[in-house]
């Protein structure tokens, strides 16, 4: 998960939020271990009373059981906050690499494509025998994976 993981220390606050309504709910109770520890927020909180507790992205939870109470399922889980994991920004970048190689293979196959035996025989139909056709469909794909390739490395 990209996102911040936000948590409460206060069982009651978090009961509250998983049944209202009357409607089935969810609740994980999360042990920590001496490095899994989250930001406490209550020193900058609106409601310091919901006692926040803050969870950096990546962090992952490993279910050790489960058990039902009134209509909320409360599962019981191991926080892992994996030291030597990505960083969101390294993901992110991750992420950009794979867009942008898909970018460039695209853009192989539409210049395969376009000098093909398939496009000769439609430039001909056309009265194209100079190929603008292809030309212009070429700058429209290229402009066009270029921005995306710009959009992912905002």
């Amino acid at each position: 998960e990209f996102a911040f993981m936000s948590t409460t220390t206060d069982r009651k606050v978090a009961m509250f939020y998983a049944s209202n309504d009357n409607k089935p709910g969810c609740v994980f109770e999360i042990q920590l271990g001496m490095v899994d520890r989250g930001a406490d927020l209550r020193w900058m909180s609106q409601y310091p009373h919901e006692a926040e507790i803050c969870f950096g992205p990546l962090s992952g939870l490993q279910v050790i059981r489960t058990r039902v109470e009134s209509s909320v399922l409360i599962v019981e889980v191991r926080m892992n906050v994996n030291m030597v994991s990505m960083t969101l920004e390294q993901v992110v970048a991750k992420r950009y690499k794979v867009v942008a190689g898909m970018c460039d293979n695209i853009m192989l196959e539409i210049d395969k494509s376009i000098n093909g035996d398939d496009w000769t025989t439609l430039c001909s139909q056309l009265n194209d025998a100079d190929g603008k056709v292809k030309v212009v469909i070429h700058d429209i794909a290229q402009k066009q994976l270029s921005k995306i390739k710009a959009r992912g490395a905002e």
